[in-house]
C-alpha cells in the first residue's frame, strides 16, 4: 500500500508541474516515439499564462504521456516491478483523461488557483518560481545522496 501512495504522490507531482518545467528528468524518462509530437511548452521566459493556456497545456501533456507510456509498456523487457509501476501511472493518465471536460476544469482550475498567488487570473514568472521551489522542497527534488545520510535514506 505504501507504494501505492508513493506512486501516486510521484504522478500527482509530475502533473502539477507547469510549461517549462519538466516533471521528470530527461534521463530518467524514454524518448517519445517516432511519429509522437512532444507537447509544445510556452517558452520560460512567457511572462504570464491564463488559465486557458495552463488548461491546453495540461491537455497536451496528459495525452503526450499516455502516448510515452503505451510505447513503453509495449517493451518485451520490462521487468515486472517496471511493468506494474508504468501501469499505475498509465492508470492515473487514463483515469483524469476519462473525465468529463467540466470536472477536469474543476481540478485545473483549483491547481491554477493555488499557484496564482495573487489571485489575478493570471501566473506570472515570480508566481512560477514560487510554485516551483514550493514543489521541488515537497517532493524532495534537487536533493542528492551525498546531502543525505544512507541511514536516513529509505529503501527504495
Amino acid at each position: 500500500m505504501k507504494s501505492v501512495r508513493l506512486a501516486a504522490s510521484a504522478v500527482l507531482a509530475v502533473s502539477v508541474w507547469l510549461p517549462g518545467q519538466i516533471g521528470i528528468s530527461q534521463a530518467a524518462q524514454p524518448a517519445a516515439p517516432a511519429g509522437a509530437p512532444a507537447a509544445p511548452l510556452p517558452a520560460a521566459t512567457d511572462d504570464a499564462i491564463t488559465f486557458d493556456q495552463y488548461r491546453d497545456w495540461r491537455l497536451r501533456y496528459i495525452e503526450q504521456r499516455q502516448t510515452q507510456l503505451t510505447a513503453q509498456l509495449a517493451a518485451a523487457d520490462l521487468q515486472p516491478r517496471q511493468r506494474a509501476r508504468l501501469e499505475q501511472i498509465k492508470a492515473y493518465y487514463d483515469w483524469f483523461a476519462g473525465l468529463s471536460a467540466a470536472d477536469r476544469d474543476r481540478r485545473f482550475r483549483e491547481r491554477f488557483d493555488q499557484i496564482d498567488a495573487n489571485h489575478d487570473g493570471i501566473i506570472d514568472h515570480a508566481e512560477r518560481a514560487a510554485w516551483h521551489e514550493k514543489q521541488r522542497a515537497f517532493y524532495g527534488r534537487g536533493r542528492t545522496a551525498s546531502a543525505e545520510p544512507a541511514a536516513e535514506r529509505e529503501p527504495r
